[in-house]
């Protein structure tokens, strides 16, 4: 498993990414830095309005209270020339009141504030059914990473059949009593086609009786997925500790973040 140092300025110590065969951790660089914006942005097809949520990074060494950026300029719009300003409904936190995700369609995202403008473009690509979840006790003591050793008690499976002939990008969120415990992407490079049973590794998992247990199925475009991937392409490993290059992030004028326009299917079990 290699351990990358993430640039000088986010502060969250370790952001794990399980890609399809392996399972990355990165490690944040301590160093202090200047500030920078943090744009996450989602547009979904669940019917629920879309939200742009827009912070400042910290350092290492200063409480995780991510500073909420107020007063930003929100602007999500879509090709078929539909436009809406965004409502700040909570600090640092812009919502639609009338723009829905729709299948196909593509999204523009600008953001402006402190003098500056970050722009972003996602598709929202077509749905692609969550065709089971199996949670099982695991008989080995695994679940982790391939070749780790840290245990996990239960291992996590989902199924899915990918479609023939065109490329397909998967993110699943595993929630584990209303926590996020986990993120997983894919992408379809080996399973064209095919019906596809993968495990969620995740190290020292622990469910304990009465968990309750969701998997949220996002089917996203290829960009996002480069983003979420780079976390765990990035160079370097224990041995080497020079600085790697920054995630692949899909929002010009931004450093961090993303913005991404997906389906949206969960499926969830309860641990007995």
């Amino acid at each position: 498993m290699k351990t990358f140092p993430y640039n000088k300025f986010l502060s969250i110590a370790v952001i794990v990414v399980f890609l399809a065969s392996c399972t990355e951790e990165i490690v944040v660089n301590l160093n202090s830095s200047d500030s920078q914006i943090v744009i996450e942005g989602n547009v979904s097809s669940d019917g629920e309005f879309s939200i742009i949520k827009i912070s400042k990074s910290v350092d290492f060494n200063e409480s995780n209270d991510f500073p909420k950026v107020e007063g930003a300029l929100v602007t999500l719009g879509d090709n078929l020339g539909n436009l809406e300003i965004l409502n700040e409904t909570s600090s640092g936190v812009y919502s639609t009141s009338s723009l829905l995700g729709v299948i196909d369609r593509t999204y523009f995202l600008t953001v402006d504030t402190g003098g500056n403008t970050f722009t972003s473009t996602s598709v929202l690509p077509k749905q692609v059914d969550f065709g089971s979840l199996e949670i099982e006790e695991s008989e080995t003591g695994g679940g982790g990473p391939v070749g780790e050793e840290e245990s996990s008690n239960y291992d996590v499976f989902v199924t899915y059949s990918d479609p023939e002939g065109e490329k397909n990008f998967y993110r699943f969120i595993e929630i584990v009593n209303d926590k996020k415990e986990g993120v997983y992407v894919f992408d379809d490079r080996l399973s064209d086609g095919l019906k596809v049973k993968q495990n969620l590794r995740r190290r020292g998992r622990d469910y304990k009786p009465n968990d309750s247990v969701q998997i949220i199925m996002q089917c996203i475009d290829e960009n996002v997925y480069n983003y979420f991937s780079s976390f765990g392409t990035t160079e370097g490993n224990p041995l080497n500790t020079s600085t790697p290059a920054n995630p692949n992030t899909n929002i010009k004028g931004a450093v961090l973040g993303y913005f991404s326009a997906h389906t949206v299917e969960a499926k969830q079990e309860k641990i007995n």
